[in-house]
């Protein structure tokens, strides 16, 4: 197999071509509501490191009205090796966006630029189309079309800008869909492709084909450019955008297991990014009649650990040992084993029909395998699609191969024919077939 040249973007601040972006959307934010912490702090952004997040795309500091909490930002994030996403609206909104220029840009940039841990501007989250999610016509794609060149193109910038998931599978949704994909990306051209998708809520329990099928538009998407895509991961559930009080109706949270299967399905399609929402519990997301400062951030409301953090912290952990191997590898497509993988991959375009690739001839159990061309060698992602059950995983090839193999963060040597992964809910196993050795 020809080596192929990766797609991944790469970030020098956080540690260059081999490190994955870990990102967090909602970090430290200003606000003077009454109980709340300070979140500027040399504490908050220890623990944001702690959790392995080296990525914040998006704080709600804004550098042009509030630059003293940006500044912050950007001052811990140096200090505690934490990239930062400056959002300046006076070049991203209102009337200048849509006229700024290089030259005006670069100007008000000045300021930020050069500091250590800035990694790229936030432009906007989830522009719509006329014929897809608008109802006012305020943030249409068009909107940002100007302002996303002149930051991309002309300034070569890292920029998040973020699509809307698919709402549902029905054919004219699913037709609407792809095409405000394609004309989002067409537009405003960004150099990864993102977008939100949220598997684990009580709407959608029992319709994770609708996920798959989102995930697939992306991956499409980002190979017909040459892009990179990065995915986002569900910290929790309950979000309030509205900022009105509710009553709690029993939200579905992500228990360890669908967490980490949310992460490792997302690795095995192939993204190059992980982005946990929200990072830190916004004020809005409280404000129900009991009060909830826990029920969704990898840090809550109160500067607190969440459960959300120790999930994320284990399965970063693992992600810092397979990183260098995702990130210098293409993807090739996914095979689904088992029925409940083929069903819930059923509106999907990547799956490998034959369940083989390269050296690996079979595939037994209930299992997600990506398939990826790293650096000329095999490698291979093994996701158990249970996130319910533990389960033997086999893995048959042609010949006895030599394998590395990293499970839980953990590398092993193993020379076999036939591997049985043992492997707990949810979980993703890295293997790199090093060298084909001839069969017995």
């Amino acid at each position: 197999m020809r080596r192929e040249k990766s797609r991944a973007i790469i970030i020098p601040f956080i540690g260059g071509k081999d490190v994955m972006p870990i990102t967090g959307y909602f970090g430290p934010y200003p606000h003077d509501y009454e109980g709340f912490p300070n979140y500027f702090t040399e504490d908050i952004f220890q623990k944001i490191a702690d959790a392995g997040i080296n990525l914040m795309v998006y704080s709600a500091a804004d550098y042009h009205t509030q630059p003293e909490f940006v500044e912050m930002n950007l001052m811990f994030g140096e200090k505690y090796g934490v990239g930062v996403f400056v959002t300046d609206n006076s070049i991203v909104e209102g009337d200048g966006a849509q006229t700024i220029t290089a030259e005006v840009a670069i100007k008000k940039m000045e300021l930020f630029k050069d500091r250590k841990a800035f990694c790229g501007m936030y432009v906007v989250d989830e522009p719509t189309a006329t014929y897809y999610c608008d109802t006012n016509g305020s943030r249409l794609i068009s909107k940002y079309e100007k302002a996303s060149k002149v930051l991309q193109q002309d300034l070569n910038q890292l920029c998040y800008i973020n699509l809307l998931p698919v709402i549902n599978l029905e054919t004219e949704t699913r037709v609407n869909y792809e095409r405000y994909v394609n004309e989002f990306c067409d537009t405003l051209q960004p150099k990864v492709v993102l977008w939100d998708m949220y598997p684990f809520d009580k709407n959608r329990e029992g319709k994770m084909e609708v996920y798959f099928y989102n995930m697939d538009v992306i991956r499409k998407a980002a190979d017909d450019r040459n892009l990179p895509f990065w995915a986002f991961i569900q910290a929790g559930s309950q979000w309030n955008d509205n900022w009105n009080e509710f009553e709690t109706t029993t939200p579905y949270f992500p228990n360890e297991e669908q967490f980490n299967w949310n992460v490792n399905t997302s690795l095995a399609f192939g993204a190059q990014g992980i982005q946990y929402f929200p990072l830190v519990q916004p004020y809005q997301f409280t404000i129900t009649k009991e009060g909830d400062y826990e029920c969704n951030g990898i840090i809550g409301a109160m500067g607190n650990k969440t459960q959300w953090y120790y999930y994320a912290q284990t399965v970063n952990r693992h992600i810092k040992a397979i990183d260098k191997v995702l990130m210098n590898s293409t993807h090739k497509g996914v095979i689904a084993s088992g029925e409940q993988a083929k069903r819930d991959l059923e509106f999907t375009t990547c799956v490998i029909e034959s369940e083989s690739f390269n050296e690996l001839q079979s595939v037994s159990g209930n299992a997600l395998v990506g398939c990826f061309n790293y650096q000329g060698k095999t490698a291979l992602y093994v996701v158990n699609h249970s996130f319910e059950h533990v389960q033997n995983i086999k893995l048959e090839f042609e010949g006895v191969q030599n394998l590395q193999v990293i499970q839980k963060a953990k590398e092993a040597d193993v020379s076999t024919r036939e591997l049985i992964l043992d492997m707990a809910a949810g979980e993703g196993i890295l293997i790199v077939i090093q060298q084909s050795r001839r069969r017995n």
